[in-house]
């Protein structure tokens, strides 16, 4: 793919100054320009050094960065924002075979919509339905009862269980497993985690575990992005939903019967547990746990490896294990460092006391 300068400026809403015929035929790092056909994107002043170098002839960046010796420069107020732009310029969509390849297995009651793509060894199940042009890379399977929407890619290995509705442009990456049983279990008799919830001790034990079987469903809705190997649980008796456009890290356990809302953004690890909810617009980092049953309101912020035990306010920032306001951890942490400083005082106030206690037992008595 080859682009023009001015045509990239134009695209990304940039302030070009400079040749605008300049023919761009890759997006790198400063640190990997090479000729005059890269284009450098720089996101923040570390790249300045590059730019000093004159290997950069073509540059992206802020406005408040020198050009250095580079010869062609927009300049945009987001580069990141621009990021996204670009690599939409230069995508490199994967490869998928147009049509259905002969080793894909199709259920004779499934529905298949205009300009699919079904790849080797994918299956499809009784009743279901793929959208008009989705592609199917390789090696993915779709229940029975299922929905994909139009323009959904669904990557090598991603499973779609029974009764799942997937919308349009959802885009699963690889290995993904949606629609998989929830874990849920019961003891006929109440075992060791009732007892630590009743008592604060283990008095009863997990003789026998009974296995509850999901029998709901999975909704993803439009423009929602999934990573590899992450899981999401169809409900026990009603739906697991993901809002729309939220987009979701690797390796993320959503729960049975969780609710995300639209437009949240959740890192790798995350670990949300059954009939949890999130709200619209916020932000889990990585490796954060949710609890069943607790909530994190709209716009929160949740930062990595934050362990939440109660619900959390919209707009919060939460940090630590346990979690707590931001404001309170940063406070808390100050303390903390103080603590040796006041240690030491402490040790030197005691033996001040103790040398005047000293002399005054020394002192003779009044007369």
């Amino acid at each position: 793919m080859m682009r023009k300068l001015g045509e990239i400026a134009d695209f990304v809403g940039g302030e070009l100054t400079g040749d605008p015929s300049v023919v761009i035929q890759r997006v790198v790092h400063p640190a990997l320009a090479r000729n005059a056909s890269d284009l450098a994107l720089v996101l923040s002043g570390n790249a300045v050094s590059f730019l000093k170098s004159g290997q950069v002839q073509n540059v992206v960046m802020p406005p408040d960065i020198e050009g250095g010796r580079a010869v062609n420069r927009i300049t945009v107020d987001r580069p990141r924002l621009v990021l996204a732009k670009l690599m939409q310029l230069f995508e490199r969509p994967p490869f998928v075979e147009p049509g259905i390849h002969h080793s894909a297995v199709i259920d004779r009651t499934a529905i298949l919509g205009a300009e699919v793509a079904i790849g080797p060894y994918c299956w499809i199940g009784p009743r279901s339905s793929i959208g008009n042009g989705c592609r199917l890379i390789a090696h993915v399977s779709v229940g029975a009862d299922s929905i994909v929407g139009s323009s959904t890619l669904l990557h090598p290995g991603v499973r779609i269980g029974d009764r799942c509705e997937i919308g349009c442009r959802v885009i699963i990456q690889p290995n993904a497993v949606i629609g998989g049983d929830g874990f849920a279990f019961v003891t006929p008799e109440p075992g060791s985690v009732e007892s630590v919830r009743l008592t604060g001790e283990v008095r009863s034990f997990n003789r026998e575990i009974v296995r509850i079987n999901s029998i709901g469903h999975v909704v993803i809705e439009d423009d929602v992005e999934i990573g590899a190997g992450t899981c999401v649980d169809r409900g026990t008796l009603g739906e697991t939903r993901i809002g729309q456009g939220s987009k979701l890290d690797n390796l993320i356990q959503v729960g049975h019967n969780v609710t995300i809302g639209k437009n949240c953004l959740i890192v790798a690890q995350v670990g949300l547990g059954g009939s949890s909810k999130i709200g619209d617009r916020a932000v889990v980092g990585g490796q954060a746990g949710l609890p069943d049953h607790l909530t994190i309101g709209d716009d929160a912020v949740v930062h990595a490896q934050a362990g939440i035990t109660n619900h959390v306010p919209q707009r919060a920032v939460i940090i630590g294990s346990p979690a707590q306001p931001k404001r309170d951890f940063l406070e808390r942490e100050i303390y903390l460092k103080r603590l040796p400083a006041h240690s030491k005082a402490i040790k030197e106030l005691k033996r001040q006391i103790a040398e005047l206690q000293a002399k005054v037992e020394q002192m003779p008595p009044d007369p």
